[in-house]
C-alpha cells in the first residue's frame, strides 16, 4: 500500500493539463481546455479540461475525473497502478507500506475470495482430466461438443464431482474458510451447518473479468432432470456482479479491437465454438438482457456489434428486445437471424472462419432496417398495428444520439412505413425531448418556484451521452433531485461558514459550517437520503470537516472509489465550471454569498418533498382502506394525514418566508 504521505503528493504533482494532454491535442478555450473525448467517437471537441478545478469531463459521454481517474480509464489500470503510473511521470519515489490489520481484512476479503476461485478453477479442471469420473462424464461430453483439448484448456473449462460435498471437504482440508466458500457461492450452507457444492455433478464454465481474474462459474447438469436447472450460475458477491461481466470478453479483447466488431451471442458454447472455428471476437450476454455495465464493456474496443441469434421466432423476438440500450450508448448495431435451427454454436461447429464470415457479411442487416421491415410483416393489413409500428420505430430511432444517423434512419423508414418524413422527424424529436425531460438533473432548483421544471444547463453544447456512465448521477427516486442539490452545496462549499452561533455556557462565537449544518438538520428529523453513494458522502464528510486542512470539493473529486470521485465532479462541474460563457451568466462569488439564504432553502424543500411523497402514499392507503370498508384503519390514516398537512404547511410558510426576505 503506498502511503498517504506519497499520495499527497502525487495528487499535488499531477496537473490534470500534463496528464491529459500526453494523450489527447488540446487546445485553449476560455479558461479551460478543450479537445476530442478519448473515451467516445467525439466528432465535435467536448472533452473540458479545468485547470483551476484540476478536473476533466466530457460533456458528451460524461467520462471525467482527477488526473488519477483520467489514467484509470484511459490506461484500464486501477487506483494503485495509476497512482504509480502519475508518481513515475512526476519523478516521485513511492514506498509501499504494510496494512492496518483493518485494511488488511478490507483488502483480504476480496483477494480471498479471488484466491479460492483459482483454487476452485484448477480443481475442477483437474477433475476434468485427471478423475476418471471427470474423464467418463465431463470430458466426454466436451469432446462429444466437439471441442477439442487444447480449446477446453484455453477456455479452462473443468469438472465439479457428482458427491454432494467433494469441493467443499476438499477446500476446508486445503484451508479455505468455509465464510469464503459461502460468499464466492462455490458451497452452500445447509440447515446442519453442512457445506453442500453448488455446483456437484455439473460440467465448469470459469466467468473471467476483464484482467482476467476468475469472478464466478456457471455450470451445467448432464443428467436429464427436470427438477433441476439445466445451468447454474454463481450468485452476486463481492466480487462478481453478472450485469458488469460479459463471457468470454477476456479472450475477445484484442480481437474485437483488431476487427473493430464484436459479435455478440448468448451462452457459454457459442463463445467457444465460435473461438475454435477461428472466430475471437464474440462474448455472450449469457442468457440475460443487457445491462448498460455490459455495454460499457463492449464500448472500449468498439462501436461496432453484431447480435446473432437463432432463426426461430423467439429468437426474432430476442433480437429485439435489449437492443434499444445498445443504440442509445451510440453503438452501430447489426443483426443475424441463422438458419432455422441453428445457434451460433452449431453454425460455428460446421464452418469455417471464412464461412462464417461471408455468411455474416452477407445476412447481417442494421437493426432499425431489421426491426421495420420485421414489424411491418407482422402487421399486414391491420391499421391499427401499423399506427403502433409507426410509435415503435419513433422510440428507437429516438434513443439515437447522432443526428446524421437519425435522419439517415428516417429517410429509410419514411420509404418502408410509406410516410412523410417530416411526419417522423417531428415525432422523433418530440420523443428526444421527452426521454431528455426525464432522465434531466437539477442542481439549482429555482426558490421561487420549486415546482418549476429544471431548465437545461446551457453553459455548454451537451449532446445526449453517446456511452452510458456508471459514475454519473442516476435517478435513485422521486427525491433525487432535492437531494442532489443538498450534495450540490456539500461538495462545493462543505468546509464553509454558515453562520456562528453562541455557546451556552461560556458565550463563545461557534462557527457553524455548511456540513454541521446539513447533517444536523438531517439528524433532527431523523432523515436519510434514498441514495447510498449519497449517504457515504455525507457520513465521510461529517467525520472530515472539523479537520481545519478539509476542502470537500478537494476530498471528494480525489476520492479513491471512483464513483465517488465521478459523483463529486459531475455535482462540481455539471453547471458551475468556469468558463468565460458561465461567468456571462452567473458569478460563482454571488452564490457563495448568499449560503445562508439559500441551504436553510433547499434544505426546507427536501423536506418538503419528503412530506408530499409520504402525504401521496397515505392517500393511496386511504383509497384502499375506504374500499375494502375498514374504518378503524382509515380514522388513522386520516389523523396521520392531517398532521402531515400542518406540517406541510409550516414548511410552506417558512419557505415563503426565505423568498420573501431575500
Amino acid at each position: 500500500m503506498i502511503d498517504n504521505a506519497t499520495v499527497d503528493r502525487i495528487l499535488s504533482a499531477a496537473l490534470i493539463y500534463d496528464v491529459v494532454s500526453d494523450f489527447i491535442t488540446l487546445r485553449k478555450r476560455g479558461v479551460n481546455f478543450v479537445g476530442l473525448c478519448p473515451f467516445h467517437e467525439d466528432k465535435t471537441p467536448s472533452f473540458y479540461v479545468s485547470p483551476s478545478k484540476n478536473i476533466c469531463k466530457c460533456f458528451s459521454c460524461g467520462e471525467g475525473g482527477t488526473p488519477v481517474h483520467f489514467v484509470m480509464k484511459h490506461e484500464q489500470m486501477s487506483y494503485a497502478e495509476a497512482l504509480k503510473f502519475l508518481a513515475k511521470k512526476y519523478g516521485i519515489e513511492v514506498k509501499e507500506i504494510e496494512l492496518t490489520d483493518e485494511q488488511k481484512q478490507a483488502q483480504g476479503n476480496r483477494e480471498s475470495m479471488f484466491i479460492l476461485n483459482n483454487f476452485a478453477q484448477k480443481t475442477f479442471i483437474s477433475n476434468l482430466f485427471e478423475t476418471e469420473e471427470g474423464q467418463n462424464i465431463g470430458l466426454s461430453y466436451f469432446r462429444e461438443r466437439g471441442f477439442r483439448d487444447d480449446t477446453i484448456r484455453k477456455f479452462q473449462l473443468g469438472y465439479s464431482l457428482e458427491k454432494w460435498d467433494a469441493f467443499s471437504m476438499e477446500a476446508l482440508k486445503a484451508g479455505y474458510k468455509k465464510d469464503f466458500l459461502e460468499k464466492t457461492g462455490l458451497s452452500i450452507a445447509r440447515d446442519n451447518n453442512r457445506l453442500t457444492d453448488r455446483f456437484h455433478g455439473r460440467v465448469m464454465f470459469p466467468v473471467h473479468s476483464l484482467s482476467g481474474k476468475t469472478v464466478a462459474f456457471g455450470g451445467r447438469i448432464l443428467k436429464k432432470d427436470d427438477k433441476t436447472a439445466k445451468y447454474l450460475n454463481s450468485p452476486e458477491s463481492e466480487i462478481y456482479h453478472k450485469g458488469n461481466e460479459l463471457y468470454g470478453i477476456y479472450l475477445a479483447r484484442q480481437a474485437i479491437v483488431k476487427h473493430d466488431k464484436c459479435f455478440l451471442v448468448e451462452g457459454y458454447t457459442d463463445v467457444i465454438s465460435m473461438h475454435q472455428a477461428g472466430i475471437e471476437n464474440v462474448a455472450a450476454s449469457s442468457g440475460t438482457a443487457l445491462t448498460q455495465g455490459q455495454i460499457r464493456l463492449i464500448h472500449r474496443f468498439t462501436n461496432n456489434v453484431t447480435v446473432l441469434y437463432d432463426g426461430d421466432a423467439a429468437g426474432i423476438k430476442a433480437a429485439i428486445r435489449g437492443i434499444d440500450l445498445l443504440l442509445e450508448a451510440g453503438l452501430n448495431i447489426k443483426i443475424v437471424l441463422l438458419p432455422e435451427g441453428e445457434d451460433p454454436d452449431s453454425f460455428a461447429r460446421g464452418r469455417s472462419a471464412s464461412a462464417f464470415n461471408e455468411y455474416i457479411t452477407q445476412n447481417e442487416t442494421d437493426f432499425v432496417r431489421f426491426k421495420t421491415a420485421l414489424l411491418i410483416k407482422d402487421a399486414g393489413n391491420d391499421p391499427f398495428k401499423n399506427a403502433k409500428i409507426i410509435t415503435e420505430i419513433v422510440d428507437t430511432i429516438a434513443l439515437i444520439p447522432e443526428e446524421i444517423i437519425r435522419l439517415v434512419y428516417v429517410k429509410e423508414c419514411s420509404r418502408l412505413l410509406e410516410i412523410d418524413e417530416q411526419v417522423l422527424v417531428k415525432s422523433i424529436a418530440k420523443k428526444r425531448q421527452e426521454n431528455h425531460l426525464k432522465e434531466k438533473k437539477t442542481l439549482y432548483p429555482d426558490p421561487e418556484n420549486p415546482e418549476k421544471e429544471p431548465q437545461p444547463d446551457t453553459s455548454f453544447p451537451a449532446e445526449k451521452p453517446s456511452e452510458p456512465n456508471p459514475f454519473v448521477i442516476q435517478k435513485s427516486s422521486q427525491l433525487e433531485r432535492y437531494e442532489q442539490t443538498v450534495m450540490y452545496y456539500l461538495i462545493r462549499y462543505g468546509e464553509q461558514i454558515l453562520y456562528t452561533d453562541k455557546d451556552e455556557n461560556t458565550g463563545e462565537d461557534i462557527p457553524v459550517k455548511v456540513i454541521a449544518f446539513i447533517v444536523s438538520e438531517l439528524n433532527n428529523d431523523e432523515l436519510e437520503f434514498d441514495y447510498l453513494p449519497y449517504r457515504q458522502i455525507l457520513n465521510e464528510a461529517a467525520e472530515k470537516y472539523t479537520d481545519e486542512n478539509f476542502v470537500a470539493e478537494t476530498y471528494f473529486t480525489n476520492h479513491p472509489d471512483p464513483q465517488i470521485s465521478h459523483l463529486a465532479v459531475d455535482l462540481s462541474t455539471n453547471k458551475y465550471i468556469e468558463s468565460k460563457v458561465h461567468f456571462k451568466h452567473r458569478k460563482k462569488e454571488e452564490e457563495k454569498e448568499r449560503l445562508l439564504e439559500l441551504i436553510p432553502y433547499v434544505m426546507l424543500n427536501y423536506k418538503d418533498a419528503i412530506l408530499k411523497k409520504e402525504m401521496n402514499e397515505l392517500n393511496i392507503k386511504i383509497k384502499n382502506a375506504e374500499t375494502n370498508n375498514d374504518f378503524e384503519t382509515l380514522k388513522d390514516l386520516v389523523k396521520q394525514l392531517s398532521e402531515y398537512q400542518e406540517k406541510r404547511k409550516l414548511l410552506a410558510l417558512n419557505l415563503r418566508e426565505r423568498i420573501i426576505t431575500k
